[in-house]
This record gives structure tokens, sequence and C-alpha cells, in this order.
């Protein structure tokens, strides 16, 4: 059976102590005649909220509805009903994981309800994931978010020193990974030197402690001539681990100068230090393995080294020997005399050719330049370069003289066809008192019987435009035979402009 609203009047009478007789105080009696504002109701469920429910009020559910806009916005739901939920940014900083669609998390905190949206909510001040499960949801986001700034790139690693004279064991010193190390060191290269660093490996304390010592081994790596770093610790559960999955710890031996191998664990365990250092060892004996040299290896490999150079050494000399002998076989070594007579016979011979060809190429040459300067002696430049200068200055002259008279010409008939534009300009015709008259369109009037009593003329002068109105026209009447016959020019200045201007 579905819950009933909250109803004031329903409550016994042992619950009518203070609250309720403030509530009647502040807003009367409930089952009386007086009506609620909405926000003395927003203000009475606030309060009644605030008296009935426990504060803090702790849930489980399953996420729905996650958002991160700074506050992070979600729903809390189970089998049958779902509440809305808001965690400002201030307590969103706080969490170490990232709720995510579908997760059982315990939220911790109080019950509200927003009155401008009409909504219940529940403002988590604490929020955490259910069960082991949350430690690998932790660790697979942890993990997403440092491959994609490239902590576990292979790029970003570097390589181990070959011959490491110092080394730190950063581990704690009552576990048994010290003396692995310490022992697979000693086997593998007694001359070695190791540093403990003793520090927390499991606990609330354990990740600030690693991460101070990685740190501290870092910037003091010259001083201290140290060539690399263990980071080590034995088995455990997921939380015994948990120290060595912390951000921060992963920012150290990202930012760690020297190189750092870590065995975390068992061979199937697998922590985020193991994944940002530079090397991963399955166990704490086999990073001192990977790290320390092997005497008896170095010096089986020298020895074999040492056999390789002298076997080659050998060689060499057999083959130098050989070569030694058969030069010694050689005519040249054995009669040297006979040889340089024999080369100092041919240089001779070659000297000889090459003097005479000299002097060969030497009398060609004298010919050819003897034929040059014959050639052009019969040429005669100079001679005909004054003559073609001579023609250049007559045809100059000619060209000027010829452009002179060409110029004078046009000049006299540009000002010949100046005085005949002059003499039919219409302007001047006008300025010796002729006009002509337009209708005020602009078209040229040439008989009276083009206007009638009342129409608009204008006359042109030589400096101006009269305006008029024609009052009267002494227009000729024409016959019906001669309407074809153009009207007979009348003796005034209208008459003289038709003949300056044509029809």
């Amino acid at each position: 059976m579905a819950r009933l609203p909250f109803n004031p009047d329903n409550l016994p009478d042992r619950d009518a102590g203070p609250p309720a007789q403030r509530e009647q105080r502040r807003y009367g009696s409930l089952a009386g005649p007086a009506p609620l504002s909405v926000t003395q109701l927003t203000d009475l469920i606030k309060r009644v909220l605030a008296d009935r429910t426990p504060s803090p009020v702790r849930v489980v559910g399953e996420v729905s509805n996650f958002s991160d806009r700074n506050h992070w916005y979600l729903s809390l739901k189970d089998e049958q009903n779902v509440i809305a939920c808001v965690m400002w940014a201030s307590a969103a900083r706080k969490t170490d994981f990232r709720p995510e669609h579908g997760q059982q998390v315990l939220a911790t905190g109080r019950l509200d309800y927003y009155g401008p949206q009409g909504r219940l909510q529940l403002y988590i001040d604490k929020l955490e994931p259910i069960g082991l499960g949350a430690l690998e949801q932790r660790f697979r986001q942890l993990c997403d978010e440092l491959r994609g700034l490239g902590y576990f790139a292979d790029e970003n690693k570097q390589p181990m020193p070959p011959f490491p004279e110092h080394i730190a064991v950063v581990t704690s010193a009552k576990g048994a990974a010290l003396q692995d190390v310490i022992n697979t060191a000693r086997q593998r290269w007694a001359g070695i030197r190791l540093s403990h660093v003793d520090v927390l490996v499991q606990g609330a304390d354990a990740a600030p402690d690693i991460a101070r010592a990685i740190r501290a081994l870092g910037q003091q790596h010259e001083a201290l001539k140290l060539d690399a770093i263990i980071l080590t610790r034995g088995g455990g559960s997921l939380e015994d681990l948990w120290a060595f999955n912390e951000r921060l710890v992963a920012d150290a031996v990202r930012d760690c100068p020297i190189p750092i191998a870590a065995a975390i664990g068992h061979e199937t365990d697998t922590t985020i230090a193991e994944l940002v250092a530079d090397l991963r060892c399955s166990t704490p004996t086999q990073a001192a393995a990977r790290l320390v040299p092997d005497a008896a290896g170095e010096c089986q490999h020298l020895d074999q080294l040492a056999h390789r150079l002298s076997l080659s050494l050998r060689r060499r000399a057999e083959h130098a020997r050989t070569r030694l002998e058969a030069a010694a076989r050689h005519a040249f070594f054995r009669r040297p005399v006979e040889s340089l007579d024999q080369h100092r016979e041919r240089l001779a011979a070659d000297v000889r050719h090459l003097t005479a060809a000299l002097r060969d190429r030497l009398a060609n040459l004298r010919a050819a330049l003897s034929d040059m300067q014959h050639a052009l002696a019969r040429i005669e430049p100079m001679s005909r370069l004054r003559v073609a200068r001579q023609q250049l200055v007559a045809h100059e002259r000619h060209l000027r003289a010829t452009m002179t008279q060409r110029a004078t010409t046009q000049r006299h008939r540009l000002d010949a066809l100046a005085r005949q534009l002059n003499a039919i300009d219409p302007h001047h015709v006008l300025a010796r008192g002729y006009s002509y008259t337009t209708t005020p369109a602009g078209d040229l009037l040439r008989s009276p019987n083009q206007v009638h009593p009342g129409d608009a003329i204008v006359s042109h002068l030589a400096d101006g435009k009269i305006h008029s109105r024609v009052t009267a026209s002494d227009a000729p009447r024409l016959k019906s035979s001669a309407s074809d016959k153009k009207p007979p020019r009348r003796q005034t200045g209208g008459d003289d402009q038709a003949s300056l201007f044509g029809d």
C-alpha cells in the first residue's frame, strides 16, 4: 500500500508539543478556513522536514541521471521510488570517485524542500561507493584518467642504468620485500650500494609517506649519487595495496628524475604505481635481478669477449703475415732498382710525348690567330662603323625635317577646321541676335501649327532662356490639297532660326 501524503491533522496528541504550537501560532489552525500562501506552505514543509526527519540521513541507492555542472546533480533510486539529490562543488571535490549510472552508493546528507521548483531534494555532504567494487571502480577511473594524460606511455619511461652503483629501496623495514631485495642484490653483485628508505606501505598515511620519500630522493639524487629506485612491498589484499593506487604516489613516480622499478604485491597484483613506473616487476626479487647486474654472468660474458677478441687478433695477424710474405715475393721488392729504371724510362717517354703535343697545339693556335687577324683587317670594322654612323645622322636629319613639315601641315588643317567649326557654331549664330523656340520638354518648334494659345514655350537666346505662353498663333491655313507640303516660312527670327538649323 502506498504511503499517504503528510497531514499535520493526523499527528497524535503526544506530538502536539512546541513545534506544533509554534506552527499554530504562526499559521493559525490548519483545520480553520484561513488559507495559506504558497510561501507559507513551503515554509511549513521546510520546518516540518527540519523537525521531523533525522539529520544527517543516510540513503543507499542506485545512481541515475548524473550531471556534472560544477555542482553534482543526480537521482537515487531503488526498485520502487526515486529522489532528487544535489551535491555542492565543495563537497564533490572531496569525493575521490566519480559516480556512474547504475552504481550503488551510500549518500549522507539532509532533506530539504526547494520552493522555487517545488522539489524535495537530498542535499548530499558525503558520497561513498558500496563494497569492494567501489575500490575497483576508483582504480579503473584513475587508470583511465592517467592513461589519457600519458602517465603509462612507453615514450615517457626512462631506461634502467646498465651498471648502477647506488640504488635506493623504498619499502617498509618490517616487510620481507626488503630482505628479498638485499639478498638478491648481494648475490648478484657484492659491490652494489643499497640505501633503504623506511616508509609506511599500508593505511591512510602510507600514500603521503611514499610520495614524500620518492620526491626527496629525486631532489637529492645528485648529492647521493643515486642511480635508481626500487619501490616495493609484499603481497596483500586490494585494500592493503591501495596506497600505491593513490594519485599523489603516481605523480611522485612520474616526476622522479631517476628511473624507478616497482614491484608491488604478488605477480597477479597490479597497482597504478607499477603502471607509471619506468620498469614493472612481478616480485621484489625480480626487481633486484633486473636492476643489479649478475657478477658471474658478467665475468662469463667478459671471458667470451676476451676469447673472441683473441681469436680476432690472431686471425688479423695471420692475414697480415700472409700479405707481408706475398709482398716480399713481389719482383718490386726483390729487384727495386730495375723497377725504378723502368718507371723512369716510361716517365721520360711521357714527357717527350707531352712536349711534342704542346708544341703542335701552340703552332695550330698561332696559325688560327693569324688567319683571324687577316680576316679582321679585310673587314675594317672601324671604317664600316663610321659610314653607318654618318648614314644614321643623315636619316635622323631627314626624319626630323619630315616630322616638322607634317606637323606644320596638320596644324594648318586643324586651324582651318577650327575656323569652319567656329563659323557654324549655333552659339555664334545666337550671339548675332537669333533665337530658337522649344516646348518645355525640349522639342524644337518649327511651325506655329505645333502650338496653341495657352501653351508654354521657351525661347533660347545666346545668354539665357525666356519662358512664355502663346496668346495667339498666326499659322497659315493649310489646304487639303496641299496638306503634304511644308508651311510657308515667316519673316521672323524663328524663320531665320529654322533656316540656320535646318528641318
